[in-house]
């Protein structure tokens, strides 16, 4: 599958409470804490035949960390806090609301970067309750993304709805972006909102990136 994404991202030191909610044990952190929204689209699907584009588009937001695996530095988005819209969520099943404002790509009239320039996302339950908002101010463009932005380690484990209090837990599974293309990418500083959404609420600053991205992907392995 291609997959072509306008990524937001945020790095910063997690509060405690922060770091207690996301941090899984099966998967140590051993980096920063990372907030990420995209606006995705299926290059392989909008190639394939007509269709209206929000048959190929999908966006997400995730919360996760820097970890390592087989000694290489990763991302670790674990669900609940890997949250997808319904094209690409599991079983097609909305789980967010998440718009990214101008700038970036995929906005009308979009200008490219600039230093001072502003980029902005929020997301939502679909239900109405705020998760997250992100602002970042761009500053300069930069020559390569942080190491294992592009390489995410995710814990499948959804609660079981036929059996209140268990999941149904599928692992660690490793997912890597093949022979990813970079562009338009410029690093910042930024802020994140936290609200009653995510479970914990607060605010955070840390250094932040703008990038478009296409790259191939193919099955994840599991660990």
């Amino acid at each position: 599958m291609k997959i072509g994404q306008d990524l937001l991202v945020l790095s910063f030191e997690p509060p405690k409470g922060l770091e207690d909610l996301i941090v899984d044990p099966a998967c140590p952190r051993t980096g920063p804490a990372v907030l990420l929204f995209a606006d995705s689209i299926d290059l392989d699907l909008w190639a394939k035949k007509p269709l209206e584009p929000q048959e190929a588009l999908w966006t997400e937001v995730a919360v996760g960390y820097g970890c390592e695996v087989g000694g290489q530095p990763a991302t670790a988005f674990h669900y609940p806090y890997l949250m997808l819209s319904g094209a690409k969520s599991d079983r097609g099943i909305a789980v967010a609301d998440v718009e990214m404002t101008r700038f970036h790509a995929a906005c009308p009239y979009y200008e490219g970067g600039a230093p001072g320039r502003g980029c902005a996302a929020t997301a939502r339950t679909i239900g109405g309750r705020p998760i997250v908002d992100l602002d970042i101010t761009l500053e300069q463009p930069a020559a390569k993304t942080p190491e294992g932005l592009l390489r995410w380690v995710n814990r499948v484990r959804y609660g079981d709805v036929t059996a209140p209090g268990h999941d149904i837990d599928r692992g660690l599974w490793l997912v890597t972006a093949i022979d990813p293309r970079v562009a338009d990418l410029w690093t910042g500083v930024g802020s994140a909102t936290f609200a009653e959404g995510m479970g914990w609420s607060g605010t955070v600053r840390g250094d932040a990136w703008s990038l478009g991205v296409v790259y191939d992907l193919a099955v994840g392995e599991r660990l």
